[in-house]
């Protein structure tokens, strides 16, 4: 089974910390590049190139300077990124908010959770391509 290649997008340590723990219960290999800001994340993505297109990109929506919903519509305008999927993973679960990611381009929402065998589960699904609606839960 390959690795499945994430990226987490997320200011904030302790949600990328919990994330990443979730990971490596879900069940899949992976590797995880954690970025703390949108800035740094189109940086890389800028130069990124065919063969390190990500599998997965996760991406806080609340972040200073750079909000989430402006980074989802700056990865949108990638080429090499246009089909891959990005989870907004955010504490919001505001309708507004779920509606606009989904114009913008977003694949899922996801809202976050302390559980963190919850969120094993939700990710364990979605890698392992289950059916799944827009809002993960």
């Amino acid at each position: 089974m390959k690795n499945i290649r994430c990226i987490i997008i997320d200011d904030d340590p302790d949600d990328r910390e919990l994330f990443e723990i979730a990971l490596e219960n879900s069940g899949h290999p992976f590797n995880l590049l954690p970025l703390s800001s949108g800035s740094k994340a189109l940086e890389i993505f800028t130069d990124i190139e065919a063969g390190d297109i990500p599998d997965y990109i996760f991406l806080d929506l609340n972040m200073p300077l750079l909000s989430g919903k402006e980074c989802l519509q700056e990865i949108r305008k990638v080429s090499v990124l246009h089909i891959t999927p990005v989870i907004i993973y955010s504490t919001s679960s505001y309708h507004l908010d779920i509606a606009e990611t989904k114009e913008y381009g977003a694949t899922h929402f996801l809202t976050k959770t302390p559980d963190v065998d919850r969120l094993s589960v939700i990710l364990g699904k979605l890698f392992s391509k289950t059916a799944l609606p827009y809002e993960l839960s």
